[in-house]
């Protein structure tokens, strides 16, 4: 009977256990975070075609490491923005082969920035609306040949990454 005696307290404290830890305490990894900026590669002579780029490499202006390793083959990527500035300015690098001379284009994506809260574990999601993507002229090298022909925004709002915001034709 002496068991009994302390079964009140113990329900008592497993209910104030459970009922103490909210869903904001643990960030869903399933959770909306800042989206990254998704470009796919086409062909310019077939604008319906995907085509891949060989000997990719890209860096932005808010980070001294290379945000796409070269080398790398594909026909998309996922691109990171800078969420503390209205703008990124992006190197776009092909060196098809080790001992081929590197062509660089260099693009600004301009943008507006908004701040959305999302819960207390994870803090706020930056969404980036009205995108502008266009040649940066000014630091682009006019002697280098350009592999880029043709830039189409496809979303002008980044708030997820269900499908691509900008073709890039090649």
């Amino acid at each position: 009977m002496k068991s009994l005696k302390f079964w009140p307290q113990i329900i008592l404290a497993t209910v104030l256990l459970i009922s103490g830890c909210t869903r904001d305490d643990i960030c869903d990894p399933n959770e909306a975070t800042t989206p990254l900026l998704i470009i796919t590669f086409k062909n310019s002579l077939n604008r319906e075609e995907s085509k891949t780029v060989t000997g990719l490499s890209i860096i932005g202006d808010y980070t001294p490491e290379t945000i796409i390793e070269s080398g790398i083959t594909t026909d998309s990527i996922a691109i990171p923005m800078r969420t503390g500035a209205n703008d990124t300015q992006y190197q776009f690098i092909l060196a098809e082969t080790d001992t081929s001379a590197e062509i660089i284009d260099v693009y600004l994506a301009e943008y507006t920035r908004e701040d959305t809260y999302i819960n207390r574990a994870c803090g706020f999601k930056t969404i980036f609306n009205d995108l502008a993507f266009s040649e940066n002229v000014i630091d682009s090298d006019n002697d280098n040949a350009s592999w880029i022909v043709d830039v189409e925004i496809n979303q002008t709002n980044v708030t997820d990454e269900n499908q691509s915001h900008i073709t890039i034709y090649h």
